[in-house]
């Protein structure tokens, strides 16, 4: 985002909230080369279209909304055989609890509609959610104004990475600052920051601290 904005510094207003998802998708495994293709229960096919469902729906929910399917497990997983199960998970987010309820509903009728049009079978668990959690509005306008008094461009936004700081909030109050990314990359061996905007994220953190302490 802030490569997108050309700024070298974000303010952390609010970090997402999450729920998450544990699939499985059963149909009925069959020899490749035998079985018609109308006559399948082939779950793989009915879990690419349940992607794309979730896809579309956090798409056309806007921003900050977004959702993962980060991991898919097709068993038995050969290549002459239509696959039998299909384990897949999904990663809903945004800073609005109602929102990731609603995107959460969006994405469970999208599965059950194509599980009911595929003849599949479907079952899902739900992994612990976390809400959202605003930053503390004191520390937020202070890194504001060392950013502004210093002349550092940033971007009040949210964090759409869920953070450690999450747990820190229950016993302290919090913020963050966050730093560009070279093509927006993080959590990944390419991720690179410059010396310069590196800098200048030390110096909005700095000034914010100098403000809160003296």
């Amino acid at each position: 985002v802030l490569e997108i904005e050309d700024l070298p510094v974000g303010v952390v207003n609010i970090i997402n909230g999450s729920k998450g998802y544990n699939v499985t998708v059963t149909g009925e495994a069959n020899h490749a080369g035998a079985r018609p293709m109308d006559t399948r229960r082939d779950p793989l096919v009915g879990v690419a279209e349940m992607i794309l469902a979730v896809n579309h729906n956090a798409v056309a929910m806007g921003r900050p909304a977004v959702s993962t399917v980060g991991r898919v497990v097709v068993e038995p997983n050969l290549s002459p055989i239509v696959p039998g199960k299909v384990l897949f998970t999904i990663d809903s987010r945004h800073n609005d609890p109602v929102k990731i309820e609603e995107l959460a509903a969006a994405h469970e009728a999208a599965i059950i509609r194509i599980a009911n049009e595929r003849d599949l079978e479907i079952s899902w668990t739900t992994r612990p959610p976390l809400a959202p959690c605003p930053c503390d509005p004191e520390i937020v306008r202070c890194l504001e104004e060392s950013a502004r008094e210093q002349g550092i461009p940033a971007l009040t936004m949210p964090s759409g990475a869920l953070h450690d700081t999450q747990r820190m909030a229950n016993v302290a109050r919090v913020a963050m600052v966050f730093v560009r990314s070279k093509d927006g990359r993080s959590h990944t061996p390419e991720e690179f920051t410059s010396i310069e905007d590196a800098v200048a994220g030390i110096r909005v953190l700095a000034g914010a601290i100098h403000s809160l302490a003296y």
